[in-house]
This record gives C-alpha cells, structure tokens and sequence, in this order.
C-alpha cells in the first residue's frame, strides 16, 4: 500500500483514498456489528455493508495501482537510461520505512493501552487481532516478513500486503533484468533474486502479483502508446468496477475464483481511464489519497483500541445509532491519520534527498 508519487492523477488519488477508507470501515464495522446474515437490519443499511465489505477487495486495487505507479516508473526511468539499483532501493525503502517505523511504535503503543479486547464488547471480529509483540515479530514485520515467515505486529493485521508489495519491487526490476540486461552474470544473479523471491511469498504471493503485474503492464501500454488514450465517459470505469465489487459476493461457491482477475481488469480499467484526464477535483481529493497509506498502516490498533472502549453489549444490535458510532470511530481514524502523515510521511521527500547527500548514490 504504499505506491509511488510518480505520475500522480488525481483521479487515481481519489481510487486510493476511497480504498483506504473501505478498509478503515470495514474493520471498525466488523469490531462493532455482528456479520450481515446474522440478520436484523434494515433495508437501508446495507449500501454501507456494501461499502464496508471491500477491505480485501481495495487492497487488490492497491497493488493494480502499485503496480501502474511503482512498476511504471521502473519502466519510464530504463527507458531514459537514468535507472539504477540504488536509488530505485533508495526511493522505495524511504517510502515504506518511513511509515512504517511509526505504525510499529503506534501498535505497540495502542496495543499496550487497551490490553485484551472484552469478548462481549466487539462484533465479528473479536477473534484473532492480536499476534505476538516480540522481538522476532517486530524485526520480522520491519523487514517485511510478515504473513511470509512470521505473523503482522500486534494487532496491526493489515501490515501483512506491506510484505507482498515490498517483495514485488524487487521481483519486477529483477525479472527486467533477467529479459533485457545483456549482461549474463546479472542476469545470473537476477534469476536467484527472482527465484528466491518467488519461493519466499509463496502461493498467495504468487496470486497477489497477478494484480500487481496487471497495473505494470498497463503502464507499459501507456508509455509505449502515449497519447492513445481514449478513455469515453469519466463514469463508465467507475461504474464498472462497483458493479464488479457489487457481484462479487453473489458468485457461486464454485466461481469465486474469478473476483480476484474481475477486480483486476475492473480496477485496470478506472486507472486506464483515468491516466488520460484532467483533474477530477480539488484539494479533498488529493488529500484523501495523499494520506491513505498512513491511514492503511496506523488504523487497525487505533481502530481496535477506540472500539474497544466504546463497546459494549447494547450496540451489538445494529440501528442508526450503531452506524453514526462506526462511522465517528472511523472519522476518528482519518483525523488521527493526518498529524501523523504530516510528522512522518508528509517528509519522505526531504528524508530522501538528506540520505542522498549524506550516502551519495549511483545516478
């Protein structure tokens, strides 16, 4: 979840900011209402189930539009001739380290605060959001092990597809090298690097790069074909995808292997038209996207500390009450998310440029 700057739409702002926040309310509902067919809600209450039931969906559309943005300028960049390990590693390891570092001491923090969740103040999720706070979790989560060889921090549980798109920046420069670099030994060792990768992440990586991959090759149709685009009307991808994320959960038992690839060409398809517009909006719209990566990595144990407090066993009934709490719970989260982009992430660029000056790079 933490794409690149690179080539920035607002357009593919506003898609990474909506995602960001499906996932914050989803996990706050899921703390506080019981599942959907447990029954007992009215009819109005289910676009925001709807809404609040994307979390594992939105992050498919963050590795499409890591891919397009990441893989994207790793394609631009070589295509320049001014591509190099070094700073590519440089670019990436600030912009993940940089928000992440925080969230561990975040999640340490709300998670030392709260102590146990009660069993009989949380909704469905009640049941496995706290993993070991020990040293060989932390160090692990820190260089992006988590959900690969050991479990996510604490009770930051989202921190698992931080691993997935961390490796995925290694494998995509490293294939490159394997069909482009005329070198033989880097190709050699670029074969290692991609093998060992593939071995690490193991098969639920090796589903998760399909949309990553996908938001690659997409970039690579744009800077080949530039100016070729000719997305139509701005709401037909969008419309697109909702209807796909609005399937999804109708399919039978024995399709649901397609809502992976559905959510994948969908979700291509909105960055595909959106590459080519103007701007979709003002100031909330980039702002909305500017700090999704910094509301993915901090909300859960924030999430899990604010409900955990403001639970108890009269909202496990679902009514307008409970959704004007699940919805203050998750503003929260957004507001909370803001100083912390701005102390943190809000300064990657100068963290950059200062270990550049202090450890010159390669161009």
């Amino acid at each position: 979840m933490g794409p690149s700057r690179d080539g920035h739409r607002p357009g593919l702002e506003l898609l990474r900011g909506l995602a960001a926040l499906a996932v914050c309310l989803g996990h706050v509902r899921a703390f506080l209402l019981p599942p959907f067919r447990s029954g007992g809600y009215a009819g109005w209450e289910t676009p925001l189930f709807f809404f609040s039931a994307q979390g594992e969906f939105a992050v498919w559309i963050f590795l499409v539009l890591s891919g397009y943005l990441v893989g994207g300028s790793v394609l631009h960049r070589r295509a320049a001739g001014n591509w190099s390990w070094s700073d590519y590693l440089l670019r990436r390891g600030t912009r993940l380290w940089v928000v992440l570092v925080p969230a561990l001491a975040v999640t340490w923090l709300c998670d030392a605060s709260r102590g146990n969740v009660p069993a009989d103040s949380a909704g469905a999720m009640v049941a496995g959001v706290d993993s070991p706070h020990d040293a060989r979790t932390l160090l692990g989560n820190l260089f992006f092990l988590q959900d690969v060889v050991v479990a996510p921090y604490g009770s930051n549980t989202p921190l698992w597809s931080l691993a997935y798109e961390f490796w995925f920046y290694l494998l995509f420069p490293a294939a490159l090298v394997v069909m482009a670099d005329q070198g033989w030994w880097r190709r050699v060792a670029a074969v290692l690097v991609a093998g060992g990768i593939l071995w690490l992440v193991g098969p639920r990586g090796w589903g998760l790069a399909i949309p990553w991959l996908s938001g690659a090759a997409l970039a690579r149709y744009t800077i080949h074909r530039p100016g070729q685009v000719r997305p139509g009307p701005r709401g037909l991808p969008w419309g697109g995808l909702a209807a796909v994320l609005l399937l999804i959960p109708f399919l039978p038992a024995g399709g649901k292997f397609l809502a992976l690839p559905l959510v994948t060409v969908a979700t291509a398809w909105t960055v595909w038209g959106e590459s080519g517009r103007p701007e979709l909006a003002g100031p909330p719209v980039a702002w909305l996207g500017k700090i999704s990566y910094t509301l993915y990595a901090v909300h859960m144990p924030i999430a899990v500390l604010l409900t955990s407090a403001v639970a108890g066993p009269g909202l496990l009934v679902a009514g307008p009450g409970r959704w004007l709490v699940v919805l203050g719970v998750t503003a929260a989260l957004v507001l909370l998310a803001c100083p912390l982009w701005w102390a943190f992430e809000g300064r990657t660029e100068a963290i950059r440029v200062a270990l550049k000056r202090r450890f010159p790079l390669a161009p």
